[in-house]
C-alpha cells in the first residue's frame, strides 16, 4: 500500500489537489494508493475525487508500504514517522528548511528527515533546489502536476483577470498604473476569488490577459492555467514559474517592477486589439508548452516509473516492519466545544498568573 498523508484543511489546497491527482493515478496503474486524513470520516464533498481516502489519527502500515509525506513545515514533522522510511513529496522550496535556524546544520540526505529514501520534485526548479539541498546521490524524482482538462481557451473578450490575494500590493499598483494611463477604455478589470475551479477555468477561458503575481512558487499552478487557458499571461515567475513563463510566448516582468508590468500590459492590449494575431500566436505557444508538461497521460507515465522503483522489492523506501503511525492531526489543537472551552479557560488563567507573578517582581 502507498498512502499519502494530507493535511485536513476546510478546502482543498492546490498542493492537496495534486496529490489526491496522484493516488487516482497510482490506482489506475494498478497500486494500491490512498490519501491519509487525520479526522475520522474526513472528505471533501465539493471537490469528487475518486481517490480512495483512509481516515484516522492513527493508521496501521504493514511492512513494504510506502508512506509519502509534504514537505510542509520543513523538519516540524519529521517525528510522525517514527525513524520508518519516508518518500518526501517537495511542491515548494520555501517549505524545507521552514522549520530550520540560521545557526544550525539540518540533519540527514535530505534536510531534517534523516529516514527520507527519495524525494519527488514537482518541477525543475524544485528538483534545481533539491540538487543543493541534498547529499549527493540522493534519490529524486521528476513527477509534474497536472493541468486540469477543463482549463480550455473560449472566445477572447477584452478582459484582464488576477487573483488579487498574492502580491496584492503589486498588482494593485501595476493595475492603477494602466487605470491612471487613460488606455483602459472598455476593457474590465476580472479578480478571480471566491470561485469555484469551474468558475476560474470559464473567466480564464474569456480573459485575454492574465496578470501573475507569482511569489515563492514551487510551480506557479495558476499562471500554467491561465495558458492553459488560452490567457497571454503577464507577470512574475516567483522562481518556479520560470520553467514555462518564457520570453517567447509571455512577459516576464523583474520582481516588483509594477511600471513594466504596466507597461507590458498595455502593450499585450495593443496588441490584442490591433494585432490580434501577435497575441494570439503567443498565447497558442503558451498553451502549447503548458499542455506538453502538465498533462495527465505524462504524469502518469512518470508516477509509474517512479513508484515502479520505490515499491520493488529491496526498495529502502517500504517499510521494513508492522507500525503504528500518526496523522498531523494527532496533535492538532482540540476543536470540539468542551475541549476549546478548556483550552481558552486554561489560557485565561495562565494569563491571570503571569499578571500577578509580574506584580509580585
Amino acid at each position: 500500500m502507498i498512502r499519502f498523508m494530507a493535511p485536513d484543511l476546510p478546502t482543498p489546497s492546490g498542493g492537496v489537489k495534486v496529490i489526491y491527482r496522484y493516488v487516482e493515478h497510482l490506482c489506475a496503474l494498478g497500486h494500491d494508493a490512498r490519501v491519509w486524513h487525520g479526522t475520522p470520516g474526513f472528505a471533501y464533498e465539493s471537490w469528487g475525487s475518486p481517490a480512495p481516502v483512509d481516515t484516522g489519527t492513527e493508521l496501521e502500515f504493514a511492512a513494504g508500504d510506502v508512506l509519502v509525506m509534504p514537505e510542509t513545515g520543513g523538519s516540524k514533522w519529521s517525528f510522525l514517522s517514527q525513524g520508518q522510511p519516508v518518500v518526501m513529496l517537495c511542491q515548494g522550496m520555501d517549505f524545507v528548511f521552514a522549520n530550520s535556524d540560521f545557526l544550525v546544520d539540518e540533519p540527514g540526505a535530505y534536510p531534517g528527515w534523516p529516514q527520507a529514501t527519495a524525494a519527488i520534485a514537482v518541477s525543475d526548479a524544485i528538483h534545481t533546489f533539491l540538487d543543493r539541498a541534498c547529499e549527493d546521490g540522493f534519490p529524486i524524482h521528476d513527477v509534474p502536476v497536472q493541468i486540469e482538462d477543463w482549463f480550455q481557451p473560449a472566445v477572447k473578450e477584452k478582459r484582464i483577470a488576477l487573483m488579487p490575494r498574492r502580491r496584492r500590493e503589486d498588482l494593485l499598483g501595476a493595475v492603477q498604473l494602466v487605470r491612471r494611463s487613460g488606455q483602459l477604455g472598455d476593457w474590465e478589470i476580472v479578480l478571480i476569488d471566491e470561485m469555484t475551479q469551474q468558475q476560474v477555468a470559464e473567466e480564464l477561458g474569456r480573459a485575454a490577459i492574465f496578470l501573475f503575481g507569482a511569489e515563492r512558487e514551487g510551480v506557479g499552478l495558476p499562471g500554467a492555467e491561465a495558458m492553459a487557458s488560452g490567457c497571454y499571461v503577464v507577470g512574475f515567475t516567483g522562481d518556479g514559474a520560470k520553467e514555462y513563463m518564457l520570453p517567447e510566448h509571455s512577459s516576464v516582468i523583474a520582481d516588483s517592477d509594477v511600471v513594466d508590468m504596466c507597461d507590458r500590459t498595455l502593450e499585450a492590449m495593443r496588441w490584442f486589439e490591433e494585432q490580434p494575431a501577435v497575441i494570439a500566436e503567443r498565447a497558442r505557444r503558451g498553451h502549447d508548452w503548458v499542455r506538453s508538461r502538465h498533462n495527465a497521460d505524462l504524469v502518469r507515465a512518470r508516477l509509474g516509473t517512479t513508484f515502479a522503483a520505490l515499491t520493488a522489492p529491496g526498495s529502502p523506501s517500504r517499510l521494513p516492519d508492522d507500525v503504528v503511525l500518526s496523522h498531523y492531526q494527532a496533535h492538532a489543537p482540540a476543536s470540539d466545544p468542551y475541549n476549546r472551552a478548556r483550552v481558552a479557560v486554561r489560557s485565561a488563567g495562565r494569563r491571570v498568573l503571569d499578571r500577578l507573578e509580574d506584580r509580585g517582581r
